[in-house]
């Protein structure tokens, strides 16, 4: 499974380190015991008739409606908020941060400059615009906007999990790893720190993968990301001792089961098992079950019928197999396995 970059829409709806008290929807403490009635039109309509020249309630109340899924509605309440104060940089960064939810990219880097602009110490703009550098690959810029969050507050991980990724990405995993420690050290509930920190020692294969994925399942149990990384680490691992490459691989089996037990549709860990099944364990019938399964929860899957078809020739099923690859072949008409498999069979 690969990661992508993507910080939490919480870390811009709902404030960042030491901004959150001026950019997060909040309550009085006398109002706490009234949680149905705030999570209202209602409420926030009152709030705003109650405060209408301030940002404030303009902006809890697209964080509302963007908590709920209206888009648009959030967009024109945030543009309220800048109509109020067009230096308000939690609805410039709010903003930015729907707009790169709909993936429209130069609009959210527009307003991220406009909000660097008019509250230049905005910490979650500045971190959204480091992130958009990262993903244009243009680390230099990203690191001086995170080192300038840093300097204004340097209990900030997600900061600490983004120098992160840039080291990784050029290569320098010592100062990766040291970043992502800081990180999880800032915040020891910061899941994205323990994920990171297991992937980067299971590219090595470094058995510390496994505490690391196991932190992050531990605050989040129902987790996936950390339950498959985790089962790609015993499944990856190699050991000349077959024993333990047999407990392994029946770790990484159990793990993929809960999987499909938490996301009946997930493709990837039935098609995991079966390749497990085929490669390693060289249960053809398992295989060809599991490769089944992942078709099944995607049909266009061309490396599932593909793997299937190996199944299939090798417990006999000439025919069958030689469907599958056809299936593999119609789907992803220049997938040479497949056009061998094919070959082979025919000439056979």
């Amino acid at each position: 499974m690969t990661r992508v970059l993507l910080l939490s829409i919480s870390l811009v709806l709902f404030g960042c380190g030491a901004e959150s008290n001026d950019s997060a929807p909040h309550l009085n403490k006398s109002d706490e015991s009234k949680t149905e009635y705030a999570d209202s039109i209602a409420y926030f309509e009152n709030a705003i008739f109650n405060d209408a020249t301030s940002p404030q309630p303009y902006w809890n109340r697209a964080a509302w409606h963007l908590r709920n899924a209206r888009i648009k509605e959030g967009l024109h309440d945030l543009d309220l908020a800048l109509d109020a104060d067009s230096t308000y940089g939690p609805a410039w960064s709010a903003k930015a941060d729907a707009l790169y939810l709909m993936r429209q990219f130069d609009p959210c880097i527009n307003h991220l400059e406009v909000c660097l602009e008019y509250a230049p110490n905005h910490i979650p703009c500045k971190l959204r615009r480091a992130e958009m550098y990262i993903h244009l690959k243009n680390y230099e810029e990203a690191f001086t906007l995170i080192n300038d969050a840093l300097k204004l507050n340097d209990q900030l991980p997600e900061a600490y999990w983004m120098k992160g990724v840039i080291y990784k990405e050029n290569g320098e995993l010592e100062n990766a790893l040291s970043s992502f420690q800081t990180s999880v050290e800032v915040n020891p509930s910061f899941f994205d720190g323990y994920i990171a920190l297991g992937i980067a020692y299971a590219s090595t294969s470094n058995p510390l993968a496994v505490d690391y994925y196991n932190s992050a399942i531990s605050l989040n149990p129902n987790s996936v990301e950390a339950k498959y990384n985790l089962a790609m680490y015993y499944q990856e691992l190699f050991s000349e001792e077959p024993a333990e490459r047999k407990v392994a691989l029946e770790k990484a089996l159990a793990l993929y089961e809960v999987i499909i037990e938490l996301d009946s549709l997930n493709a990837s860990a039935a098609f995991n098992q079966g390749y497990i099944y085929l490669e390693y364990l060289g249960a053809y019938t398992e295989a060809e079950y599991w490769f089944t399964e992942a078709i099944d929860k995607l049909p266009y899957y061309h490396q599932a019928f593909f793997n299937r078809g190996l199944a299939r020739e090798s417990l006999g099923n000439i025919t069958e197999a030689l469907n599958d690859y056809n299936a593999t072949l119609e789907i992803k008409p220049d997938y040479t396995p497949a056009a061998l498999a094919k070959s082979r069979v025919l000439n056979e």
